[in-house]
């Protein structure tokens, strides 16, 4: 797996390729305890390169999620993470698991992080 880490004014963009599966969640894990350490809540995930998604790596994005979640900056702006580009095969994990329903999806980066 690879992440790749591109700053923006206000978001984070994790481009993530490869798989994520037992030996690479923990890699992801780090990346995000980076972020929130330097309190950067807003973080969009790019997963079209995204190869394969197993349960340790659902349970890293939900983490993150959560996290971010409990950042309020006011009552209207807080932190997320929001995914981009979701592939067929891993929207078919996500639909399976309920992820779809948790996390905002878009089509595209910049859509993503105009979003925030």
């Amino acid at each position: 797996m690879e992440i790749t880490h591109k700053r923006l004014n206000r978001v984070d963009l994790l481009t993530i390729t490869g798989r994520l599966d037992a030996m690479n969640a923990p890699q992801l894990k780090q990346k995000f305890d980076e972020l929130f350490d330097q309190n950067r809540y807003r973080i969009v995930l790019d997963l079209s390169g995204l190869e394969y998604v197993a349960s340790p790596g659902l349970r890293v994005l939900i983490e993150a999620r959560k996290r971010a979640r409990d950042w309020k900056l006011t009552d209207l702006e807080g932190g997320d993470v929001r995914i981009a580009n979701l592939p067929p095969r891993i929207k078919e994990v996500f639909d399976l698991t309920g992820f779809t329903s948790l996390f905002e999806i878009y089509s595209d980066t910049v859509e993503a992080v105009g979003s925030f």
